[in-house]
């Protein structure tokens, strides 16, 4: 519940945590509800002709796609009747009051999405202290300098605008887990460099500090439109390359093909594949965390059973339990 001038509401986590056989009615929890919308692109009913927005709406821990009735821009908090349907497996929103995120930053704050990190900037800098390789460290504590404006957007940017890691520290979030994915997937292998292999985790998506607004809908930016995140941090990691001296050429060509083959294909954004196990390792670690992240966001709506289709991963998921 959150408190807005004397009158307690419900979020969106207190909404979806009732059992989906306990929501029987409109407002089930005996009040409107309060939302922050993330997304929505405004559709016609086929039936009354009505317009309705499909949207992602949020609160600080939670996303939940729904359907709002009329349009809405992004950005928007969202006072409104909520109702479920056991039939969809979907919310409606009918809304009462809708107000401009920003001339209410103490309320935008608080149901902005936000990911969990503390305790992260030690392990950042514990695995930037682990680096043997003298210029790859360096490189490291010039893009991370904690009184750099990298450092800063870094340690609140998102890691997508959509999908997975949505949110105020999604991008610190998902870097330390694409690291250590890749520290464990390379400890199989000796032949695998791992300095090469934590430098480009660490570095992968340094270029979405500037691919994406800070929020309230996480947009792309000009920047983020026209260059992507790779292009974006390959110009990043140029600038700092040059303020070390004499930084091998070799070195900065095999960490660069890292980081622009971590995508893993031409279609997916990557202007090449990768090339050699560090890069396959980052690659691979990435995949698993995006899509590790985005089928729990899944799940974590659903109670039981079959989810619907997610349009990022193509399908379904079952949510089991052990009797």
């Amino acid at each position: 519940m959150i408190d807005i001038s004397g009158k307690n509401y419900p979020t969106l986590s207190d909404i979806i945590k009732v059992p989906e056989n306990d929501r029987n009615s409109v407002n089930y929890l005996g009040s409107p509800g309060v939302f922050l919308v993330i997304s929505s692109s405004v559709k016609k009913s086929s039936g009354s002709g009505l317009k309705y927005s499909d949207a992602l709406v949020s609160d600080k821990d939670s996303r939940v796609k729904v359907k709002i009735w009329g349009e809405i821009k992004n950005g928007s908090l969202l006072f409104a009747d909520y109702e479920y349907s056991k039939d969809y497996r979907s919310f409606s929103l009918n809304p009462i009051s809708i107000i401009d995120g920003n001339s209410r930053p103490d309320l935008l704050e608080i149901m902005m999405p936000h990911f969990e990190v503390s305790g992260y900037v030690e392990i950042l800098d514990s695995m930037i202290e682990n680096v043997n390789s003298t210029y790859l460290k360096q490189l490291l504590k010039i893009v991370f300098d904690k009184d750099s404006e990298t450092y800063s957007l870094f340690l609140k940017a998102t890691a997508a605008s959509n999908n997975h890691h949505v949110g105020i520290g999604g991008l610190l979030f998902h870097t330390i887990s694409v690291a250590r994915l890749a520290l464990d997937i390379s400890s199989n292998y000796p032949e695998v460099d791992k300095d090469m292999v934590l430098t480009g985790a660490l570095l992968h998506d340094i270029g979405k500090i500037y691919t994406y607004t800070s929020g309230p809908d996480f947009e792309y930016t000009d920047d983020g439109k026209l260059e992507n995140h790779i292009v974006i941090g390959i110009k990043i990691l140029t600038r700092a390359v040059d303020k070390i001296p004499d930084f091998p050429k070799y070195l900065e060509m095999v960490l660069f093909h890292v980081i622009a083959s971590h995508h893993g294909a031409l279609e997916f954004g990557s202007p090449v594949v990768p090339k050699i196990p560090e890069a396959i390792v980052v690659h691979f670690a990435d995949e698993i965390d995006a899509k590790m992240r985005t089928i729990i966001d899944t799940l974590d709506v659903t109670e039981e059973g079959w989810t619907d289709k997610n349009q990022f991963l193509g399908t379904e998921f079952f949510k089991w339990r052990l009797s």
